[in-house]
């Protein structure tokens, strides 16, 4: 979102062809989870992929396609949760309860919450330089040096989301007053006081000045269902009941796109999908 040339790019006439609007901006959604997955390799000699068989990976998928109706950047597992820091979890935010296909047991989701349209283009010159072999073995250095930095034990992450200026800006608008009312309202729809629930929701929905994707989820669910707990309410929801509700409607790529991939870091820890326009 900051970058001037990915700005240039969708002013092209023939992405505003595409796209209908020169306010577009290129998104990335993360569905994260964890669990084991089979590492094998599938193809002919020609070309080989590997290829990673566990329920965990259709889960992590389904947690990628629901970033959408829960509107939403980045949508994580408890699983990965639990693996992460106390300081981490605290910046993330529980938005629902559900049952995936693959899995037995109730998975909750949480956001990272992060306002994309909040951050500006750099209006820094694009640098006058020739992209060569030189070049490109100069980037490859730094983005390994980069990569080594951000997997170091002694990097806090959790500082980041505070010092980076970028993060700092798109979470600024999540004040404590927005939090904590939005941890109020999804209590009560989890144990079933969904008039209670509406009425905090409803206001968290709004509050950002701009509509808040959980918020907004909970509360057509509730709608459906006429603001009234099924029986035997546990506060928990089949997941495909969140992919199928109407969201806001947003102008994507086709799905068919040959960018979309899902990946395993590692067969025994996190297995995540991205849907990136990036060769990952």
């Amino acid at each position: 979102h900051q970058s001037s040339l990915l700005s240039e790019y969708l002013l092209h006439p023939a992405m505003l062809n595409r796209l209908g609007a020169s306010d577009s901006r290129v998104n990335l959604s993360f569905g994260l989870h964890a669990g084991w997955a089979i590492e094998g390799a599938v193809g002919s000699e020609f070309k080989i992929d590997a290829s990673y068989l566990s329920p965990n990976v259709s889960i992590a998928t389904s947690i990628e396609r629901a970033t959408e109706p829960y509107g939403v950047s980045v949508l994580v597992s408890h699983k990965v949760i639990e693996l992460c820091s106390t300081e981490i979890g605290a910046k993330c935010r529980l938005i629902d309860c559900v049952i995936i296909v693959g899995s037995a047991a109730p998975t909750k989701l949480y956001c990272v919450d992060l306002d994309c349209a909040a951050v500006t283009v750099d209006d820094l010159p694009l640098p006058d330089m020739p992209w060569n072999a030189r070049q490109r073995v100069k980037a490859r250095r730094h983005m390994d040096k980069e990569k080594t930095r951000m997997l170091s034990k002694e990097l806090n992450v959790a500082a980041l989301f505070d010092a980076d200026p970028a993060i700092a800006e798109m979470r600024s608008q999540y004040t404590t007053e927005f939090l904590e009312t939005f941890k109020m309202g999804f209590l009560n729809y989890s144990e079933g006081e969904w008039v209670v629930a509406r009425r905090l929701l409803l206001h968290t929905r709004n509050l950002l000045g701009r509509d808040d994707g959980p918020s907004s989820c909970l509360l057509r669910f509730m709608a459906a269902h006429k603001n009234q707990p099924p029986e035997k309410w546990k506060g928990v929801r089949e997941m495909d009941s969140a992919l199928t509700e109407t969201s806001t409607p947003t102008q994507t790529l086709s799905a068919a796109s040959p960018w979309k991939s899902t990946m395993v870091a590692n067969p025994s820890s996190a297995v995540s999908n991205f849907n990136t326009a990036f060769d990952v």
